[in-house]
């Protein structure tokens, strides 16, 4: 492909200072490259070691939780076998209130049959009546020689016998079997026993209501409480607070506890719903806050590595533009050497020639055109040593407004006659608003760019052909696309005729595609290129989104 002439831009700033500046830029960058431990890998073992730390305070939480619930357990295991104790001191003493109670009124009641029996004897039916209202189950008054009874058969003959024993004193009894409480009275105002019963149903029932059993059963329906018992085993005292045992169940887990109680043990069941549903509660807040702190430690580790891969990669794209900018200044010197020490004889050569044209009448007509061959041989050898100077020389794009639709117009205008005369058909796509047509860039260099691209793709189509640009927005970047025919080059080697020095031509310095590249680049932007199909060339052109202009 042909090479491009591009005008020489001064440019004050020295190469080795700018890689000197961004060398110094890029230190933070390669000293976190150097680390030995990735941040985002620090930042997993951070999150890690916190997810751990909430297990260990959920493990401190649920023992708090459970040494809470087991002080409590056995705190209410001593206030039960208390309130047992109490109930039974009170169950003997109602009973035997009770028991005084009916031996009284029954003494009582037999004191007034007596008197009444003294002044006139009692029937049968009399006898039945006053039982009736005093409430009694049945009276027997015995005279030594018959007894009359009412309501009659009330006892049976076992009663009768003790009613004929004589009595010093009266004789009061408890028949739980038959319920019934019993009185037997020696006479006082004659001769013979009063035989007294009285129902003991109500006071048994009440004697049962304030006793242990029902103590017991109410006390096993109360809310949190499985069961109470009493086993007739003894446990050894302790000083020690009360061992508890945990027992699994179809309806879940219980907290038994046994204490020693009289010569007996009280054996406790506790639900401990509330000791399961704590623990599952801190289970869910433990796996909510450890899924939390697990997703917000990959987000930021993901985050972290993202920002250390691009930190990488731009100290990777810093060393090499420190490479190429350390490489162009070596070749800047070196190129100004040789153009120096090249171009003063070429300069002396071209002179001579010059006079030898002069005086050409000196010369024969053989050696005429030996002398315009060597004037053009030296003009050749002059414009590659300006193509050196020029690639070597460091670029300053000094941007202005610039109409990127009309700077391609005018150079398809330039070239048109040449590609139609060399059989090339050129087609222009424009995907832009109008606000996106007007960048900020150094049109002289861009447009030095875009020509050498043009006459690259003329001279690589001999005998016809095709070029087409394409001009859009792609990813808020401004993206030129110039596809042509006429690539010689093989696929392998395709990104290779951007570097520097590498041509198929036969004449050429191989600085075209570089010099664009050069430019591009100045201009903050990127050039590559790819092969669109067999003999085909695509080159991409992409200038940033900040440098277009706000309408």
């Amino acid at each position: 492909m042909a090479d491009t002439n591009l005008n020489r831009r001064p440019n004050n700033s020295s190469p080795i200072k700018r890689a000197e500046k961004r060398r110094k830029t890029g230190y933070t960058a390669r000293i976190a490259k150097s680390r030995k431990l990735p941040l985002w890998l620090a930042n997993l073992l951070l999150f890690g070691a916190l997810i751990l730390v909430v297990l260990l305070y959920f493990f401190w939480q649920a023992d708090r939780e459970r040494r809470s619930f087991y002080r409590h357990t056995r705190e209410h295991t001593q206030l039960l076998a208390q309130v047992i104790q109490l109930n039974a001191d009170n169950a003997v003493s109602a009973g035997e209130v009770v028991k005084k109670v009916a031996h009284t009124f029954m003494l009582n009641s037999a004191r007034f049959i007596d008197y009444l029996a003294a002044i006139e004897p009692f029937t049968e039916s009399e006898l039945t009546a006053l039982a009736f209202e005093s409430g009694l189950n049945g009276i027997t008054i015995y005279d030594g020689h018959e007894w009359v009874s009412g309501p009659p058969g009330w006892q049976n003959n076992h009663a009768a016998a003790i009613l004929k024993a004589a009595a010093q004193q009266a004789r009061f009894t408890h028949n739980i079997e038959g319920h019934i409480f019993t009185l037997t009275y020696p006479r006082r105002e004659g001769e013979g026993n009063i035989r007294l019963g009285f129902g003991a149903q109500r006071l048994e029932s009440l004697q049962k209501q304030v006793g242990l059993e029902q103590l017991l059963e109410t006390l096993s329906n109360v809310p949190g409480i499985t069961y109470v018992r009493i086993d007739p085993k003894t446990l050894p005292p302790t000083s020690s607070p009360p061992s508890l045992k945990e027992i699994i169940t179809n309806t879940g887990m219980i907290v038994e506890t046994s204490l020693p109680m009289n010569e007996k043990t009280l054996t406790a069941g506790f639900k401990s719903d509330f000791l399961v549903a704590r623990k599952q509660g801190l289970w869910r807040d433990f796996t909510l806050f450890a899924l939390l702190l697990a997703g917000l430690g990959f987000f930021c580790s993901w985050l972290l590595y993202r920002y250390q891969l691009a930190s990488l990669l731009n100290v990777r794209r810093y060393e090499q533009r420190l490479a190429r900018e350390r490489e162009d200044a070596a070749l800047g010197r070196a190129a100004a050497a040789l153009a120096h020490e090249i171009r003063n004889p070429l300069n002396a050569i071209n002179i001579g020639l010059q006079r030898l044209e002069i005086e050409e009448s000196g010369l024969t007509p053989e050696h005429q055109p030996l002398v315009t061959a060597m004037r053009n041989a030296v003009g050749r050898a002059d414009s590659i040593v300006g193509d050196l100077r020029r690639f070597a020389q460091p670029l300053n794009a000094e941007r202005s407004k610039t109409d990127i639709t009309a700077l391609i117009n005018d150079i398809i205008a330039l070239y048109k006659s040449k590609a139609s005369s060399s059989g090339i058909e050129f087609s222009l796509t424009i995907k832009l608003s109008p606000q996106n047509k007007i960048i900020q860039a150094d049109s002289s260099l861009l447009g030095q760019a875009l020509e050498n691209l043009f006459k690259n793709a003329i001279e690589a189509q001999p005998e016809g052909g095709f070029l087409k640009i394409i001009l859009q927005m792609n990813n808020q970047e401004l993206e030129l696309i110039f596809e042509n025919g006429g690539l010689e080059v093989p696929e392998t080697e395709i990104k290779k005729i951007i570097d520097p020095w590498f041509t198929t031509k036969t004449r050429g310095t191989g600085l075209g595609l570089a010099m664009v590249e050069r430019i591009i680049r100045a201009h903050n932007g990127r050039f590559t290129v790819e092969g669109a199909g067999p003999g085909i060339l695509r080159q991409y052109i992409f200038l940033p989104k900040q440098m277009k202009v706000k309408s």
